[in-house]
């Protein structure tokens, strides 16, 4: 009976919440001869999205519990803070709880591996029975912070997510393996997630083979350009700057260009000033075609991406979507997905209900405390006539008191890194019914008790944090109303 649900997945009967078994990508698996073809490269997304997609078909009424970054280092679940465990009662309540794990964990004293680039986010090898315990039964693995510890972190950690029975997507051995749905099987039907990051590290990317070069082992990556949007008067002062810098490498434009690259950035002639993304069309066509393919094994579908991307370029801070995720979660939608989850952005975004299915556009943090590691070549850069880094390297080896989210000098980041919020989605024979938001307080202060972990919000403060989802949402027409201390959204 499993050998004909899903081929590539491990089955285990696991005893939390509604969940009776569940199917993930174990790291051992290989695809056969050929399979790698299901998902070959091509970049026309729209060959996937002429078809109206099929509908959800979950039983009778399910909740879909959403939750945003599980970016933390040391086990909670047994935490004896009420206030604490109030919260995981709450994730505990639905069908299936989803997040994305930030980082990687592992056994730091056994590990074979090495760590790569700046920020090295860790976690005990207990989490992934932790997160269990919490509730929570799928993740996504796409992220920034994925291969900090290269593939040996990332193997290892899939091999402790698929022991604690928690379904995952996002990341594998090969392309192939890192776009295509992981699968929790419910007693009200399939659940399927496709999980991918646009925020990323170098050589982050899982490949397939490709001729004579094998594939290599990442994440699931949505490549994108950012293109500077600029006025005439603009356009003319950055063609006169490129002609005056024009090399053999770097030509100068044509006179009149309405498109120019100079300084590595490129510029487009437009009415307005701005900013605009451009979306690889193979990752895009790619993730449209594992939608598709999730679709037909699920009966309901998720999809999640990681992205600190913003409308004005700035990371995080900005409850403005850029241009290229709403584009993203209305394509995705079209080809399949029932949920769109953003996460990545250390702040709250707005809501749209697309065609009936929840969108939303940024989750913020669930648990916001986790533990930095450091390179040797890290903590003793230092630049000539610059007061950076000046303090001394063996305390800066986690952060400020051990926590994740400070500013230099280890002053506590923005108020708003701390807010966050649980998304209840109620579906009835399939269809969305019911969003109901519960605000977070995560302790904004890096040096209290409970910094970083989530408690519900204060009536004050779960009145403004839903005043501002209310507003961030308005663009998209959506309307939530307040009850109490919790938001709520009706889906007609």
């Amino acid at each position: 009976m499993i050998d004909s649900f899903i081929s590539r997945c491990r089955a285990g009967i696991i005893g939390l919440g509604a969940a009776a078994l569940v199917c993930a990508a174990a790291p051992g698996w290989a695809p056969t001869a050929g399979a790698s073809q299901s998902f070959g490269p091509s970049k026309n997304p729209a060959q996937f999205l002429r078809r109206p997609p099929r509908p959800a078909t979950v039983q009778g009424h399910f909740k879909l519990v959403a939750i945003g970054d599980l970016l933390y280092s040391h086990p909670l679940a047994n935490d004896p803070d009420p206030k604490l465990q109030k919260v995981f009662d709450l994730i505990r309540s639905g069908d299936v709880t989803i997040g994305n794990k930030e980082g990687v964990f592992f056994d730091l004293k056994t590990f074979q591996g090495s760590g790569y680039g700046d920020g090295l986010l860790w976690g005990e090898a207990a989490l992934g029975r932790d997160m269990r315990a919490m509730g929570v039964n799928m993740v996504s693995i796409a992220n920034n912070h994925s291969m900090d510890w290269g593939w040996a972190g990332l193997r290892d950690c899939l091999h402790l997510l698929d022991n604690a029975g928690i379904v995952y997507a996002g990341a594998g051995r090969n392309l192939h393996e890192a776009r295509e749905a992981g699968f929790l099987r419910t007693p009200k039907g399939v659940i399927g997630l496709v999980s991918t990051t646009s925020t990323f590290k170098a050589n982050a990317s899982a490949d397939d083979d490709f001729g004579d070069v094998p594939g290599r082992p990442g994440s699931s990556l949505l490549r994108w350009r950012a293109v500077n949007l600029v006025t005439e008067s603009q356009m003319a002062a950055i063609r006169r700057l490129a002609v005056k810098r024009a090399s053999a490498y770097e030509p100068a434009p044509a006179s009149g260009a309405r498109e120019v690259r100079f300084g590595g950035e490129l510029y487009r002639l437009s009415d307005h000033a701005g900013l605009h993304y451009e979306m690889n069309l193979y990752d895009l066509a790619g993730l449209l075609q594992a939608v598709r393919a999730a679709k037909r094994e699920a009966n309901l579908v998720v999809f999640t991406i990681h992205a600190h991307e913003t409308a004005t370029g700035e990371d995080d801070d900005n409850p403005q979507p850029p241009d290229f995720l709403i584009q993203l979660a209305h394509d995705v939608v079209d080809a399949g997905a029932d949920v769109f989850l953003a996460t990545g952005i250390h702040d709250l975004r707005g809501i749209e209900i697309y065609k009936g299915r929840p969108v939303f556009y940024g989750m913020s943090s669930f648990v916001f405390n986790g533990s930095i590691k450091v390179l040797q070549e890290t903590a003793l850069r230092r630049y000539h006539g610059s007061a950076r880094h000046k303090s001394d390297p063996s305390k800066r080896a986690e952060g400020s008191n051990g926590c994740y989210g400070t500013q230099p000098g280890g002053k506590p980041a923005p108020s708003t890194w701390y807010d966050g919020m649980v998304a209840m989605t109620d579906f009835d024979d399939g269809n969305a019914t019911t969003v109901r938001l519960y605000p977070l307080d995560l302790g904004n202060a890096c040096d209290r008790a409970w910094g970083g972990l989530p408690h519900l919000a204060d009536p004050a403060d779960a009145q403004r944090i839903l005043v501002a989802l209310q507003r961030y949402s308005a663009p998209f027409a959506t309307r939530i109303a307040i009850d109490g201390s919790v938001g709520v959204i009706h889906i007609h």
